[in-house]
């Protein structure tokens, strides 16, 4: 079972904790020290003009962030179509990057943006051996996608556990079939 950037995580039905029932999340970065992802369907979203106008900026656009973990909670990632970067983008995938930094909000400002986004707070994150357990314990917290469509990852929110046990099921069966 090889995790790597770009796959998804699905909250195992049954013996997911409390707090990661129903959730899915995308992983930007696995190396041999940590893997790190984004909630894509957190229920917990802010608006975007609310938060920067924390810091004296005017927000014209209605912007949601989503939560996506509990490592470094008031980082801003945007999760993003590669055809677009920032000074500060990193490719998760051919088609998927993600951009954490001031200037990428210069660049939506001014309608510099790219063809599909998405905001996040925060992170999640593993050690090998904590996302090992989880997987493979005897009973898994989490289910693995190795490779997601891109339909399933710009999905509405409320959506993307649904579609994610779909596609994983047509994965599983098409091994056997």
């Amino acid at each position: 079972m090889q995790i790597r950037s770009g796959s998804l995580l699905i909250a195992n039905p049954a013996y997911a904790d409390k707090q990661q029932q129903g959730h899915v999340v995308y992983i930007t970065e696995s190396t041999e020290y940590s893997t790190m992802g984004l909630i894509l369907n957190s229920n917990d979203t802010y608006s975007l003009g609310d938060l920067l106008s924390q810091k004296d900026i005017d927000w014209p656009y209605e912007t949601h962030v989503g939560i996506g973990g509990d490592y470094s909670p008031t980082c801003m990632i945007m999760l993003h179509s590669n055809e677009w970067y920032s000074s500060n983008t990193m490719p998760v995938t051919n088609d998927l990057s993600i951009s954490s930094d001031g200037f990428m909000f210069e660049k939506l400002e001014i309608g510099n943006d790219p063809d599909w986004y998405k905001l996040f707070l925060g992170t999640s994150g593993w050690t090998p051996q904590e996302l090992e357990q989880d997987l493979k314990g005897k009973n898994p917290k989490w289910l693995l996608l190795s490779r997601p469509s891109q339909k399933l990852i710009r999905t509405e929110t409320n959506n993307i556990w649904d579609i994610a046990v779909a596609e994983l099921s047509k994965d599983v069966f098409s091994s056997y079939i």
